[in-house]
This record gives C-alpha cells, sequence and structure tokens, in this order.
C-alpha cells in the first residue's frame, strides 16, 4: 500500500514538472531575438452584394510574401513580434449587373471579369505564446492588429456591355472598375487583425499559419455629381510561412 501511495505522489510530481516545462514563465536569456520569414499565401478582396446584384463572384488567388520579425522575450511563455512584410496578392473576379445608360429610360446589362493583382507593405504587431511540447519543439499561438499599405496594383479587366437599346455589344479593357461613368479604387490603407499557430524546431526553425481579415472597406467610395456609390468589401488572406530565427 505504501508502495502504491509512493508511485502515485512520484507520478504526480513528474507530472507537475513536465506541465511546468509546457508552460514555463522564467525568465529568457536575450530580450530581443530577431528573424527572418518567407512563405505564399491565397488572397481575396470582396465587393459588397450591393454594388453588382446580378452575379458577384471574386474567386482566390496566390501570391507570395517576405518579411523581417523581431520578438521582444517578456517571458519564456510570452513575446510581442513586430515586423514588415512585402506581400504580393491576387484574386479573380465576375460580376454582372444591370445599370443605366446615358439615354433616359434605357438599360445596359454590364458583365466584368479578370485578375487584380496588387503589392502591400504589411506591419503587424503580434502578441504570442509559447507551450514546450518538447526541449527541442514549441508551439506557438499568436494574434494581433496589422496595417497595410498599398504599393501598387493592377487590374486586368475585360467589360462586356449589352445595350438593350441598340442590341450592340461594347468590348473595353480597363485598369478600373467600369459602372457606366463611374470609376472604382481599391483602397491605399488597410487595418485588420492577423492570427495563427505555427511550430519552432530547436529555437530556430519555424513554420507558420496566419489568417489576416481586413476590418477596413476594401473600395473607395465613388463621387459622382452629389452622390456617393459604395463598393464595400473587406481583404482576406491566408499565409504559409518558412521562418528563421538568429
Amino acid at each position: 500500500m505504501n508502495k502504491l501511495v509512493a508511485a502515485i505522489l512520484m507520478a504526480c510530481v513528474a507530472s507537475s514538472a513536465s506541465a511546468e516545462d509546457f508552460f514555463s514563465s522564467k525568465k529568457c536569456d536575450t530580450f530581443l531575438d530577431f528573424g527572418v520569414r518567407v512563405g505564399i499565401n491565397t488572397s481575396n478582396r470582396t465587393i459588397g452584394k450591393e454594388a453588382f446584384t446580378g452575379y458577384n463572384r471574386q474567386g482566390w488567388g496566390t501570391g507570395f510574401n517576405l518579411g523581417v520579425v523581431a520578438d521582444i522575450n517578456v517571458r519564456d511563455y510570452l513575446s510581442i513580434q513586430p515586423g514588415i512584410f512585402f506581400d504580393s496578392r491576387s484574386n479573380s473576379y465576375t460580376m454582372i449587373s444591370n445599370v443605366p445608360t446615358t439615354t433616359e429610360g434605357s438599360w445596359a446589362t454590364l458583365t466584368q471579369a479578370g485578375n487584380f493583382n496588387s503589392y502591400h507593405f504589411i506591419i503587424p504587431i503580434m502578441g504570442r505564446m509559447h507551450f514546450n511540447v518538447t526541449d527541442d519543439l514549441r508551439w506557438d499561438v499568436e494574434a494581433g492588429p496589422y496595417v497595410s499599405l498599398r504599393l501598387g496594383s493592377k487590374l486586368k479587366n475585360k467589360v462586356c456591355q449589352y445595350n438593350m437599346d441598340t442590341a450592340s455589344d461594347i468590348y473595353a479593357a480597363s485598369d478600373n472598375f467600369i459602372d457606366n461613368v463611374f470609376r472604382q479604387k481599391a483602397k491605399g490603407l488597410d487595418i485588420g487583425i492577423k492570427m495563427g499557430t505555427g511550430l519552432t524546431l530547436f529555437r530556430h526553425y519555424s513554420f507558420a499559419v496566419h489568417y489576416l481579415a481586413g476590418c477596413t472597406q476594401a473600395w473607395n467610395d465613388l463621387k459622382y455629381e452629389n452622390l456617393r456609390y459604395s463598393y464595400g468589401g473587406r481583404s482576406k488572406e491566408w499565409t504559409f510561412t518558412l521562418g528563421y530565427n538568429f
């Protein structure tokens, strides 16, 4: 009986030690660490459903991202990580809507399809939790806000406008969405939330998956005479990155 009790006590002690190692609150050896990241992404920039009521679909496209990060080590289980990334994004779209023409009482069916490519600087500030799975393997969980600055964009757009009065097709190419006499541009600034998880091996090599959810309107409002038109929408992105911490 005494041996059984002793065995149970030893198991409890061993379990407590493992739990302490898994969630370690000890002070880190270094206050500041740096790392590099490179990866691929898939992204989408939506258009509000009210903008194109006939048909409105935005597909996901692929891109790449690379950047540098700095870990401010508060404790072994907690760090703050600011970073800066160069991000290449793309997505496809198809939209159909009925729009008024310049002739009073006349309507046309506007169809647009193409691809949108854009380039950004993304600056996230992440709060990170670290869990020691083994001595050489850590599980990271992180989340925080980000700011995205659009550096440039290119839209390959083909437009087919069918005029119901003249029964003629008009084909055109443009670097903007065309809604009769209107023009639309993607916003240059986006603010959102970045969240994700990953693994770090030997405290140097990392793999992580993140989701970036834009919290601001993806497109600028259109102003025409005394009217204002909104395309709404949000920016969304999944990233898959490999990293090295120095």
